[in-house]
């Protein structure tokens, strides 16, 4: 049967407006029969007390009459100005009861009162005119007693119908509140029976609808497109369960359209991650892995059922695992820049020893904000074994390297010592030559360093350390340097006293030397090096400044990296050179003592590095 073509709004309203009307009928009802019942009750009340007040006064004003009735008997005197005053009284409470008698049938009553008074004020009249009669007191008794008696009984006959006719109206008020709350129970009963068939209307016509909505779209979620609901209302739940089917109806059309093409996707992608070499690991966002290669199962040596546990589950290195956590809650971006054998891990693969080298790529755009992060577990065994062969050859090539170059600096020396018997050319020549000997010697030697830091075995002699003084000496070794290339050296705090450390000085020589071998190499002629020491709370702080070209933002970090050179991405320092590691072994030197070497950017260009040293 199809519903009503009132929508779920016109409904409710009327619903709403039924249930007011019936709500106002009934309280304003109740409302006027209380109101009536309060007006009967308060003029009752009211006329009551006005009429015991006025028997009461009558009463009292015609017994102390009667007093004074007596005391003329006595004393006439007295006794007729206190009967005067007490008449007045009788007269005025009479006025009174008057006023209050309105109501039918009272006026006669209050006619038959004053009758008795008057017949009682001749009695007392008569009395006092014959007061010294003997049998004046006899007569008392017998006249005038009798009606002063029958006087105030018709007012206490008066005073009792007055508080009986107020029993009455307070029986009647009773009554009708009994009658009133009968009704007000019964419309409420109505009210109650009423809201309850327009709930009923409303489950069947409202919740019965949404809940048959909600149903569906639970299964839809489940992958059940081919549910409908029932949708035969012309109201808004009708036009809702219309639009939803036939969305129902377009998603199962287009999930059975598209769901050849998506498996087709799984499978390249599945077989793509399949022919790659190198171990792939898909993490959600959720820290569980969504799917692996079968080169990381064998890599890893686990199960897929494994693979799904989470990261815990992953034989991988602790700081590869935090790694993995940093980047899907976001705190770091993943790997990126060049390659560090270093940070390769030995695994055991098939009996073999290989090494993986870990990185770590987020996958971003994912719902919600979330992120994701791909595990690359690349074999880098030849490309470590080369290095480890570089590094042999390094060590091997500075130490056969360092005997013949001895002993052609000191056949060097030796001809400079008879410079005086040389021709002019002669001394330039051997001049030049000890130069390029103490540069090549200077090279050797900074390779030594390179594979005993490599190898584990940089080693410090640990002493004070006066850096300001250590910081002269550099600077006035550099000084003729300077000059000769046209470049400015200012030097700030070497006069200091007290910036001792405890270090080893000929390595933080090596680590000055560099920092202004550096500079010297990338100031031009007319430029400045500024080599400063200062003291910054608990550290030791020494800065070379220079106004050479500076370094760009991406390069900032690299150039601490063993073998880098910036000359080799930027074609204007092309003729420069140097073997690209100085800067690599000045900061491994600091960060043996403790201390950190970075680089900042100066204002007005050049470039600036720091090394801060603890105290």
């Amino acid at each position: 049967m199809t519903r009503s073509a009132l929508g779920i709004r016109a409904k409710f309203l009327i619903a709403g407006a039924l249930l007011v009307c019936a709500t106002a009928v009934s309280s304003a009802w109740s409302v006027l029969a209380f109101h009536d019942m309060s007006r009967v009750v308060d003029a009752t009340l009211h006329d009551s007390e006005q009429t015991t007040a006025a028997t009461a006064s009558l009463a009292t004003a015609l017994e102390r009459e009667d007093d004074a009735l007596l005391l003329t008997l006595t004393d006439e005197a007295r006794g007729r100005r206190s009967l005067e005053a007490t008449r007045k009284a009788v007269a005025d409470a009479l006025a009174r009861l008057g006023d209050v008698l309105t109501e039918p049938g009272e006026p006669e009553t209050y006619a038959a009162v004053k009758r008795d008074v008057d017949a009682y004020h001749r009695a007392g009249d008569a009395l006092v005119a014959h007061a010294r009669d003997p049998e004046a007191r006899l007569r008392y008794h017998e006249e005038v007693n009798p009606l002063l008696r029958r006087a105030v009984g018709e007012t206490a006959r008066i005073r009792d119908e007055h508080f009986r006719s107020a029993q009455s109206v307070a029986t009647w008020a009773r009554d009708r509140a009994v009658r009133s709350t009968e009704v007000l129970f019964g419309v409420t009963l109505a009210a109650l029976a009423f809201s309850v068939l327009v709930a009923s209307y409303v489950a069947r016509t409202v919740v019965v609808p949404i809940r048959n909505l909600t149903g569906a779209v639970e299964a839809m979620r489940r992958g059940d497109f081919d549910r409908r609901v029932p949708s035969d209302g012309a109201d808004e739940l009708g036009r809702l369960a219309g639009g939803f089917n036939r969305m129902a109806e377009d998603l199962g059309a287009f999930r059975k359209a598209n769901v050849g093409e998506v498996l087709r996707a799984k499978e390249t992608l599945e077989a793509t991650l399949a022919a790659l070499p190198d171990a792939v690991v898909v993490v959600g966002p959720d820290g569980t892995v969504a799917s692996a290669n079968p080169t990381a199962s064998s890599v890893l040596r686990v199960e897929a059922g494994q693979l799904s546990k989470g990261l815990d589950a992953l034989p991988i290195a602790d700081r590869t695992r935090a790694l993995l956590r940093d980047v899907l809650d976001g705190r770091k971006a993943g790997a990126a820049g060049a390659v560090d054998l270093t940070n390769a891990v030995a695994i055991d693969v098939g009996g073999s020893k290989r090494k993986l080298l870990p990185r770590v790529v987020p996958i971003t755009g994912l719902p919600d904000g979330q992120r994701g992060a791909v595990l690359i577990l690349s074999d880098v065994t030849e490309l470590a074994r080369l290095d480890e062969m570089r590094t042999e050859l390094i060590a091997v090539a500075s130490h056969e390297l360092r005997t013949p170059l001895t002993t052609f600096r000191m056949t060097l020396l030796m001809l400079n010592e008879r410079a005086l018997s040389l021709t002019d050319r002669d001394r330039e020549l051997v001049h030049t030559a000890l130069l390029g000997v103490e540069q090549l010697a200077g090279t050797i030697d900074e390779f030594l360093d390179l594979t005993r830091i490599e190898a584990g075995q940089l080693r410090l002699n640990w002493d004070r350390v006066d850096v300001a003084a250590l910081v002269a000496r550099e600077a006035s070794a550099v000084q003729t340097s300077c000059k000769e290339s046209g470049i400015e050296l200012v030097v700030d705090g070497a006069e200091r006293t007290g910036l001792t450390i405890r270090g080893d000085a000929a390595r933080l020589h090596v680590v000055l030397a560099n920092l202004l071998a550096n500079a010297m190499k990338y100031t031009p002629a007319g430029g400045t090096i500024r080599l400063g020491v200062d003291e910054v709370a608990d550290r030791i702080v020494v800065a070379v400044e220079d106004s050479g070209p500076g370094v760009p933002a991406e390069f900032r970090e690299r150039i601490f990296e063993k073998f880098f050179r910036v000359e080799h991405h930027r074609a204007g320092d092309a003729g420069l050179r140097g073997s690209g590691i100085g800067l690599y072994i000045a900061r491994e030197i600091v960060e043996a003592h403790g201390g950190t070497l970075r680089y900042e950017e100066r204002e007005g260009g050049g470039a600036r590095l720091v090394m801060q040293l603890p105290r």
